[in-house]
């Protein structure tokens, strides 16, 4: 009868649905944003921003929370807290690594914590910033107790295509997924 009818549509259903998840998660191990240019518009003081090309690529991301990569490189300090990059649950060891079109210069790096928008206890404490050119490490920098919600480090980095921030969870704490809001590269 109808019941049974129901019972079918519903398990169809979910087979659907644990497909197209599995689908999603397999397809790309470290899933990067697309590629966009359109510099018109583009702020002069952020050579991190995805209008410029610039692609993120990270380990993991909070699928079911749509919690995207592209967040953390669209220019905006948004205080929507669904705008930012959030690690997967299960990732011990979280990066970000934006890929710039053309060799950059820059001089430092800002990275708004989710500290800025929520408690400051979700506020990364310990992480690296590195960039490279090709595989040609070029500058690295290690934080440990940051407190800073909107964190500035110098960095200075000539002729790099990439940036790489890789983050230290903190199992049972507010900080045992990553958390970025924004990212931004100044000359």
């Amino acid at each position: 009868g109808v019941g049974r009818v129901a019972k079918l549509v519903a398990a169809a259903y979910g087979t659907v649905l644990i497909v197209a998840v599995a689908v999603v998660l397999l397809r790309s191990p470290h899933p990067t944003t697309p590629a966009y240019l359109a510099t018109e518009g583009c702020s002069p003081a952020d050579l991190a921003h995805y209008c410029r090309g610039v692609r993120a690529r990270v380990s993991s991301y909070h699928v079911f929370e749509d919690h995207q990569p592209m967040y953390a490189i669209d220019g905006r300090r948004s205080r929507d807290l669904l705008e930012k990059w959030v690690s997967g649950p299960d990732d011990r060891a979280p990066w970000i690594e934006l890929s710039f079109p053309v060799p950059v210069d820059f001089s430092a790096v800002r990275l708004a914590h989710a500290g800025h928008v929520e408690s400051a206890e979700y506020t990364m404490r310990s992480y690296r910033l590195s960039c490279s050119a090709g595989d040609e490490l070029r500058a690295k920098l290690r934080v440990e107790g940051n407190e800073a919600t909107l964190a500035e480090h110098a960095l200075s980095c000539v002729q790099v295509d990439r940036l790489r921030v890789e983050l230290d969870t903190e199992p049972g704490t507010a900080r045992e997924v990553a958390r970025l809001y924004e990212i931004e590269v100044t000359p």
